[in-house]
């Protein structure tokens, strides 16, 4: 590397972080425990033998719950606790696997790196204010997948929020059948309960986000998400090191609800892709 691209390098980090500080100044005293009091309401709803899925409701509104029931399950003992005193724990949670996060990647010292770490830790910070799993599922897949207890940390991602199963192509590239049908079996035992439940208030329409669905059209969403699957699915059979990230593109792409924070999904194919070897036919001669 020239100096002068390594002066420009230092100068995009610096900037980066800069811009970095300024977000968290901006939104560090917006906390609002939005989706906690969603977890919460789905599990008080169950307490009272209500309707888990609530028919009618606004999409952008905090009252939907669009988890697997199991995730409420969870939650039922823990409204018997003060629920400002849950909040606080759970935030703790969360903001403890976000400094996971950016300890992986600091760990990694590349510059690519670095500059996810700056531009991803004020999407953290807000999912911690709101309370949203987010960044605990990013935690178990980036540093779950390759290890035995990887189908697990996949399968429980994927009941959560549908799309990391596509990581599932990883395994497939590796040709470890067991592990990629391992994912699939814990994805479907976790979401079998869904099916106990009364789904006709379940919550389909996408409503307001950042995905193409709702800025560009219905049409446009599905062509880029088709086209990220059919490339990870091709880049996984011809056992490409970049079906890491791939796959974490198209796990953003793939849901007509999305916001600007499942870019930190970016950080499962980096640290992936960065850990691990796809073995390629003939390396072992």
């Amino acid at each position: 590397m020239t100096t002068t691209e390594r002066l420009a390098q230092r100068f995009v980090i610096g900037l980066l972080f800069a811009t970095m500080l300024i977000r968290v100044a901006l939104i560090a005293g917006d906390w609002g425990f939005g989706d906690v009091d969603a977890y919460w309401q789905a599990a008080l709803r169950l307490r009272t033998d209500q309707p888990l899925y609530l028919p009618g409701v606004d999409p952008d509104s905090y009252q939907v719950f669009r988890y697997t029931p199991w995730f409420a399950w969870l939650w039922v003992p823990l409204t018997y606790l003060p629920q400002p005193v849950v909040e606080w724990v759970w935030a703790a949670v969360l903001a403890a696997a976000s400094v996971a996060i950016l300890a992986g990647l600091a760990r990694l010292r590349s510059p690519a790196a670095w500059a996810l770490a700056l531009i991803i830790t004020p999407w953290l910070l807000s999912l911690v204010q709101v309370g949203n799993i987010q960044p605990l599922v990013v935690a178990m897949l980036g540093f779950g997948i390759s290890r035995p207890s990887g189908p697990w940390w996949i399968g429980i991602a994927a009941s959560l929020k549908g799309v990391p199963l596509v990581f599932g192509l990883v395994y497939l590239a590796r040709r470890e059948w067991l592990r990629l049908a391992a994912s699939v079996a814990v994805t479907a035992i976790l979401l079998a309960p869904t099916l106990l439940y009364d789904l006709s208030g379940y919550t389909t329409n996408p409503g307001r986000s950042f995905s193409l669905y709702y800025y560009v059209s219905p049409s446009a969403w599905f062509v880029a998400a088709a086209a990220a699957s059919v490339l990870a699915l091709v880049l996984a059979i011809r056992r490409s090191p970049y079906v890491w990230v791939a796959a974490a593109v198209a796990v953003m792409l793939l849901p007509p609800r999305t916001h600007v924070t499942y870019a930190t999904f970016l950080v499962v194919g980096l640290l992936g892709g960065q850990r691990d070897r796809i073995e390629q036919p003939g390396d072992r001669g």
